[in-house]
């Protein structure tokens, strides 16, 4: 029997020698063709090494200068969300954000209704988490403070970032000065209910009686009467002098059913006695908006400060942070020598990588914007975003680790005069109500510096 197998198998190694000798030039031919026509394209393989290819196609590299500017205050009354909190960043410095928000009755307290047996138990506020986007940084323990406003807001009227509310001097918090640890991803159980996760912040039992003690008032006999005697929260922290990346911003949705201000008392006068709540609600007839303050001049590093203190120099990095916080401007001081080429725009693309890497708790924003300027200096759309966004892009590449804009239009604007060239300026998508930020390379970067690809064409 093993001889049989060894008979067998010297048989079968010589066919498959034969079969693969007799193979041998067509795998030979095969490879190579593979090799030619499997290979993927790489359109703009020299290019840029050749003035004019054969196809009458030419790639030039613009010269940029950037330089970063503080941004103005941005609109946050009436948006999606609202953020509190602080952190500082080494490189963009401090940023603190507070939360300013009217309440409102639940119902109606009919007017006369005895409230001499009523005794509050406790206050709480509850501000909901906005579901998977809850924070910007960690979830360190931060020292939460709630002031009651001392001026009336207005539907009517435009709430900015930099509006910090008149409000009373007292803290509102039952333990003042103690860190509150959020908890986003768990759900928060009381009386046996099981809520969503929400941060909840006890307040003091001398304001919860001065609600309870207004029952049957003319002060609850409607929202009008209400407001004028509660005119809402300022909401913000104190974490004193922080590490850097220690903390964060929290982001929270106001107009979710889990965000409102509930009052637990009892009324004595019944047998037993009964325990009771009272909701006072934040929805979308409640003004409410985000106070932000930056300090730029707090950062660890100083090429910030550098920057923002003399635009002229030629920038290695440039800055693009979101709540008003930073912008990029770039101008393009030689473009208009292409006017004079005899050669047709194809294609304006302007490359932004990424400078170094980032915090993973800090990531850079999923979009950014550019505006032009317009003759009364206000942002204005490019010709190439009103065709759609996706037209000229500004989306993150993760595997780029860059941002990249089809500004073909705006650049033949340029050119033929439609358009002034006076630059364009780079601001975060969400810029109300996220707190991304993130470095650039700028156009003097030795390493893949911010740069406007042009593709032009001789025909």
């Amino acid at each position: 029997m093993a001889c049989w197998r060894r008979h067998s198998f010297k048989v079968f190694a010589s066919y498959m020698a034969g079969a693969f000798r007799s193979l041998l030039p067509l795998a030979t031919m095969m490879a190579l063709v593979l090799s030619v026509g499997c290979k993927k394209p790489e359109q703009d393989l020299g290019l840029e090494l050749l003035p004019v290819d054969a196809l009458g196609v030419q790639v030039d590299t613009a010269a940029l200068h950037a330089y970063v500017i503080a941004d103005s205050n941005i609109r946050t009354s009436g948006l999606t969300r609202n953020l509190v909190g602080s952190y500082l960043d080494p490189h963009f410095g401090s940023v603190r954000a507070g939360i300013v928000t009217q309440v409102r009755l639940s119902s109606n307290i009919p007017l006369g209704q005895d409230n001499s047996g009523l005794v509050a138990d406790s206050l709480v506020l509850a501000l909901a988490f906005d579901g998977i986007n809850y924070a910007y940084g960690d979830l360190s323990g931060q020292v939460f403070q709630v002031y009651e406003l001392s001026e009336s807001l207005s539907l009517d009227s435009v709430y900015r970032s930099d509006r910090i509310p008149d409000f009373h001097p007292e803290d509102q918090v039952a333990v003042r000065g103690g860190r509150l640890v959020p908890q986003p991803l768990r759900n928060v159980v009381i009386g046996g209910d099981s809520l969503q996760p929400q941060l909840r912040i006890k307040l003091g039992r001398d304001l919860a009686q001065r609600l309870l003690n207004a029952f049957g008032t003319s002060d609850l006999v409607d929202n009008a009467a209400f407001l004028e005697f509660f005119k809402g929260l300022y909401i913000k922290v104190d974490n004193g002098q922080q590490l850097p990346f220690q903390q964060g911003l929290l982001y929270f949705n106001l107009t979710n059913a889990a965000s409102k201000m509930v009052l637990y008392y009892r009324d004595t006068t019944t047998d037993p006695v009964e325990s009771r709540v009272f909701d006072f609600v934040i929805n979308q007839s409640c003004v409410r908006y985000t106070v932000v303050e930056h300090e730029h001049q707090a950062a660890l590093y100083p090429y910030l400060p550098t920057l923002l203190a003399d635009t002229s120099l030629a920038a290695t990095a440039t800055y693009v942070q979101a709540l008003g916080g930073l912008r990029t401007v770039v101008r393009f001081p030689d473009i208009m020598r292409y006017d004079s080429a005899g050669l047709v725009l194809a294609k304006a693309e302007l490359i932004m990588p990424l400078s170094g890497t980032y915090d993973p708790f800090l990531p850079p924003p999923a979009q950014l914007f550019l505006f032009r300027k317009d003759d009364a200096g206000a942002d204005a759309f490019l010709p190439d975003q009103l065709a759609g966004l996706g037209v000229i892009d500004g989306n993150f590449r993760p595997t780029e680790q860059a941002y990249r804009f089809n500004i073909t239009r705006y650049v033949q604007g340029v050119l033929n005069g439609s358009l002034p060239n006076n630059g364009l300026e780079l601001v975060p998508a969400s810029n109300g109500i996220t707190a991304n930020r993130v470095m650039l390379t700028g156009p003097a970067s030795a390493e893949k510096p911010m740069r406007l690809r042009l593709t032009f064409t001789t025909y």
